[in-house]
């Protein structure tokens, strides 16, 4: 649990999130601010910790913090609560997830279970984190890649393009070159 909470901190602080840390009764709640969002990020033991404390969580935080929250401004439309757990989600438990979510009142919020380490908390925390591309580069023969885009250009010229028995000239007139 403490790595997964030191793990998140450096994920917001690396987004650009001022950060620090709060026990509400025995949970220890991340908080986190930049010059247009402010949040907290609670990690759970267990799904049904989470499912059964949410509320209560977002409540008392909200109470502690309500005087920097006022003044906050416009900043105060964009509060996010997120509620999350190492521990796997039955089918049941998921779509309880999913009704947190779809619950706006007070505060916007982020519900998963499943967090083992960096990749699922990039995942869980997109909505907040700023817009990041990754190229996925998938593991695949690149002369199947290939034909496929010859397939998709000149589907006449497919079949032979990179058949080695058949002349380049052969496959320019294909192609529609003038030979």
């Amino acid at each position: 649990m403490t790595d997964l909470t030191s793990t998140l901190q450096v994920i917001l602080q690396d987004s650009g999130y001022r950060t620090s840390s709060v026990a509400i009764d025995d949970l220890l709640a991340v908080c986190f601010e930049d010059d247009a969002v402010l949040g907290f990020v609670c990690v759970f033991d267990d799904v049904s910790a989470l499912l059964g404390r949410w509320q209560g969580m977002e409540k008392a935080l909200l109470t502690k913090y309500a005087p920097h929250l006022q003044a906050a401004g416009d900043k105060a439309w964009n509060v996010y609560c997120a509620f999350l757990s190492a521990a796997e989600a039955s089918p049941v438990e998921k779509h309880e997830l999913d009704w947190i979510e779809e619950n706006q009142e007070r505060t916007r919020k982020i519900a998963a279970a499943g967090i083992a380490g960096k990749e699922e908390l990039l995942g869980a925390l997109l909505p907040v984190l700023p817009l990041q591309y990754r190229a996925v580069v998938a593991t695949e023969d690149l002369t199947e890649r290939l034909q496929k885009r010859i397939a998709t250009i000149a589907p006449n010229a497919a079949p032979t393009a990179l058949d080695e028995k058949v002349s380049p000239v052969e496959v320019a007139r294909i192609l529609g070159a003038p030979v």
